[in-house]
């Protein structure tokens, strides 16, 4: 169809038609919803690109976890079946950096925004409000105006499965390894724990959650050693991610202590084989690819900043192989 033609069938002039067409956001948003429109109700709108979204960028804490690399996979075959072009920024768990990060892409336009936050304790946000920038987060919560897209795990629902697993496979003193109280998916988690403890009616003024760091091995390892070393009796685990889960069956093996005889555990997140070394541990997954590749579709459908708010949850699944069961 001919620049003349989408002209009088939509009333825009063609010297508008063709800015749009090379640049969508170098017009008007009411513009361009007058044109995709009046495409649409002529059934010719998917010969005429007018996608809002023409790059994608994401801004995570790390690589180092089984999680993060899914979802950045999931991100990846979405841009590549899309041709779109595709940034990724590390913030290293800290809003300083994230900020340096936001203030390179302030000026860009036509930008999508995946982002898991260092931290949820903020009372601001690393870019402006009034940004022309489309957010969308993913693992972690923030309640801002400006957040377009959430793609939330049910980290309380399965947290509280896995605790009653653990308790009904024969745990009868269970403690969580959680990360810090700051980030959502860790409170989630110790929360979903804490009401199969309620709800099996065990001792609630035990103290059985302990704070590590999602991104250190060794906070892991050294709760289970303090613990050990301290007489604190525990005979099951739960363990809120991979990373705090690798130094934890670390310092069991140190100590001698036979899974799931000794101490039965579930893990939040994939294990490697030789992060286990022959061990047939149990898992909580989250569908972290799905996460990234269904987030991204989404952003690249914008048509606007203006576009409403839209949340996604997710469940996580279950791989039982036996570790959650002492009996």
């Amino acid at each position: 169809m001919k620049l003349r033609e989408i002209s009088e069938m939509s009333g825009i002039s063609i010297t508008t038609i063709s800015r749009m067409l090379k640049n969508p956001n170098s017009v008007k948003e009411s513009t361009r919803l007058k044109l995709a429109n009046a495409l649409e109700s002529n059934g010719i709108e998917e010969y005429v690109n007018l996608d809002y979204i023409r790059k994608l960028i994401l801004i995570i804490p790390n690589l180092n976890n089984s999680f993060y690399l899914d979802l950045f996979n999931g991100i990846i075959y979405t841009v590549q079946n899309k041709n779109v072009p595709f940034e990724i920024y590390l913030s290293n768990e800290s809003i300083e950096e994230e900020i340096k990060i936001f203030s390179r892409i302030k000026n860009d336009s036509g930008v999508g925004v995946i982002w898991i936050p260092a931290s949820e304790k903020r009372d601001n946000l690393p870019y402006e409000s009034d940004t022309e920038n489309i957010i969308a987060i993913v693992d972690r919560d923030l309640n801002f105006d400006s957040i377009h897209i959430k793609g939330l795990s049910d980290n309380f629902s399965a947290a509280k499965q896995a605790t009653d697993l653990l308790i009904e496979g024969g745990g009868k003193n269970p403690i969580i390894i959680t990360g810090s109280p700051d980030l959502s998916n860790a409170r989630e988690r110790r929360d979903g724990f804490l009401e199969s403890i309620k709800n099996h009616f065990l001792d609630e003024n035990i103290n059985r959650v302990y704070y590590g760091d999602f991104s250190d091995i060794q906070s892991g390892y050294n709760i289970v050693k303090n613990l050990l070393k301290d007489k604190i009796a525990f005979d099951s685990i739960l363990a809120a991610n991979q990373i705090l889960a690798i130094g934890i069956l670390k310092a069991l093996n140190e100590a001698n202590l036979s899974i799931p005889k000794d101490v039965s555990i579930i893990v939040f997140d994939k294990l490697t084989k030789m992060e286990v070394e022959g061990l047939q541990i149990s898992e909580v997954i989250f569908p972290a690819f799905d996460i990234g590749a269904n987030t991204s579709k989404v952003l690249l459908e914008q048509k606007s900043p203006a576009s409403l708010k839209q949340i996604y949850n997710y469940s996580g699944r279950f791989y039982l192989r036996g570790s959650e069961n002492k009996e």
